[in-house]
């Protein structure tokens, strides 16, 4: 009696009308499966991106914060600081970036001196688009680092306009 319920089974299975229903079914199926894998594939990169930004924020506020302080190695004009550090965030996007201009950079005084001393600090922010490759959108990658100086600034000047940085400041 169990061989004839197994007979029985694998005869079911057989019928010609399945394999018809399989191909249906994954015709069905396969499109859902490659948007689910090209949306995978243009998140990660738009991740990538985001990531990468993020860390080259950070070095460019640390490296203003840190070494365009000390004995003026950036320069004597806070323009030319500015440029210096929008160069050092863009070298180190990891080609992500390619302008200066998407790149912003602002002191804030909090001691309330005439100086930008030790204390006070340096915003750093970038606002870059990803361009999806599977779909006509954009995505924004915006950045931002607020970092404490650490010694006074020499450099002179009045800094370049910038927009309100994202990160308060």
């Amino acid at each position: 009696m169990v061989k004839a319920f197994i007979d029985d089974r694998t005869a079911n299975r057989n019928r010609s009308g399945d394999c018809g229903q399989a191909a249906l079914e994954t015709l069905l199926v396969l499109p859902l499966v490659v948007l689910i894998m090209v949306l995978l594939i243009d998140f990660g990169l738009w991740m990538y991106q985001w990531v990468s930004v993020a860390n080259a924020v950070r070095e460019g506020a640390r490296y203003g914060a840190v070494t365009c302080a000390f004995a003026n190695q950036c320069g004597s004009d806070l323009n030319t600081v500015a440029q210096r550090i929008k160069r050092r965030v863009v070298d180190r996007s990891g080609g992500i970036l390619s302008d200066t201009n998407e790149v912003y950079v602002a002191w804030v005084n909090r001691n309330g001196g005439s100086n930008y001393e030790r204390g006070d600090s340096i915003v750093v922010w970038v606002n870059h688009t990803y361009n999806m490759l599977f779909f006509p959108a954009n995505l924004g990658v915006v950045s931002c680092a607020d970092m404490m100086l650490e010694q006074t600034y020499t450099a002179t000047g009045t800094p370049p306009p910038a927009p309100n940085p994202p990160c308060g400041g």
